[in-house]
């Protein structure tokens, strides 16, 4: 007679069922936080990648930005314009200036200083603005603006001419005094006797921010180039990670020359002079916070601030001849790992999904299965 094993040793149905759905459940949670959390170093360490790459591009612009006009204004300085002692004569130099401006639209304008206070200055009128702002006719293209030395008076003259650089119009203007031998441009070149860039500032003459180039002629004097930066503000929103990351550019003192947001750099409050600002000053408190620590870090970090967790990169943009330049980019973690965050969601939804449909299966043959046994 057989042996009939009783039915008590056997655990009851609803403690088996119970048990495979905890343990169905589990492993469903715990794959889709072991995938957020391995999605999530990815992310972060392609941020990383991605902070080099925008870094690299940034030296790229630099390097476009500048290389030229030095290179142009070092062929000029071997020019014999440094010669020439009337407009007249100076006027027949116009094409090859007009061709630098040309070549370099990143220029406002293109200048030279002579040892006796003379000067001469070649501007491109790009826009109706401008022209408006110098009372130029329609037609012009161009500007001439000279000052010219003489028994102790200088007189300054405009002259206004089409793309072909054909005189439309001629008229003294007034002389406010403007000499280059007391320009900061005109004084570091002489002093250091090779090309400098100053630091940035806003161009009096048109409102616009930028640097000036300039180095010492061969035959006296210094060509200077006035070289504007704005376009340098367009290349890091292009540059832009997420909706509300912050890249700017800045000198050593935190002089901001570039940021996503361009109508932010300048410093218009009624009252104040015209200048540039320093990051602090922005209207960003998460900037004043990461001015506190100083505007030379170089560094990778994750910072808690405004209620949320950042990933920030500082480095200088080291270019040998160039000036000394900051980069920062910060990043709401929030939404750099947003992919990652949609993937543990997803997984999560997968599990519970997977869940109901094939834990009714596993009831029904956990049942059948004891119910054999009996």
């Amino acid at each position: 007679m057989a042996r009939h094993t009783p039915s008590r040793l056997y655990p009851p149905v609803w403690v088996m069922l119970t048990l495979s759905t905890l343990a169905t459940l589990t492993l469903g949670v715990g794959l889709a936080i072991f995938h957020y959390q391995q999605q999530s170093k990815v992310i972060l360490s392609t941020g990383e990648t991605l902070f080099t790459h925008i870094s690299q591009q940034i030296e790229q612009d630099l390097l476009r930005l500048y290389q030229p006009p030095i290179q142009a204004l070092n062929l000029l300085a071997l020019s014999d314009l440094t010669a020439t002692t009337s407009l007249q004569q100076r006027l027949l130099h116009l094409p090859k200036l007009a061709q630098v401006l040309e070549d370099n639209p990143q220029l406002n304008s293109l200048y030279h200083g002579w040892p006796n206070g003379d000067y001469l200055m070649l501007r491109p009128l790009r826009n109706a603005p401008l022209r408006t702002r110098f009372d130029a006719p329609p037609q012009a293209m161009w500007m001439v603006w000279n000052i010219q030395r003489s028994g102790g008076t200088a007189e300054a003259v405009y002259v206004f001419l089409d793309p072909q650089l054909q005189v439309l119009a001629q008229r003294i203007t007034i002389n406010d005094g403007y000499d280059p031998r007391q320009r900061l441009w005109y004084t570091n070149a002489i002093n250091s006797g090779a090309q400098i860039i100053t630091t940035p500032y806003i161009f009096f003459s048109t409102s616009e921010f930028g640097t000036t180039l300039a180095r010492p002629a061969a035959g006296g004097g210094v060509f200077g180039a006035d070289l504007t930066l704005g376009q340098l503000s367009h290349t890091l929103a292009n540059l832009q990670i997420t909706e509300h990351s912050q890249l700017l550019l800045y000198d050593p003192e935190g002089t901001v020359i570039a940021y996503h947001d361009v109508g932010r750099i300048l410093n218009v409050a009624q009252g104040t002079a015209l200048r540039l600002k320093r990051f602090n000053e922005l209207g960003s408190t998460l900037l004043a916070g990461l001015a506190e620590d100083g505007f030379r870090q170089e560094r990778t970090a994750r910072l808690q601030m405004e209620g949320q967790r950042w990933t920030l990169s500082q480095s200088r943009i080291d270019l040998s001849g160039l000036p000394e330049t900051y980069l920062a980019i910060l990043v709401p973690e929030q939404e750099l790992l947003a992919e990652a965050y949609r993937i543990r969601r997803h997984s999560v939804w997968i599990t519970l999904i997977a869940s109901l449909v094939f834990l009714p299966a596993a009831w029904i043959g956990s049942i059948r299965l004891l119910q054999q046994r009996r």
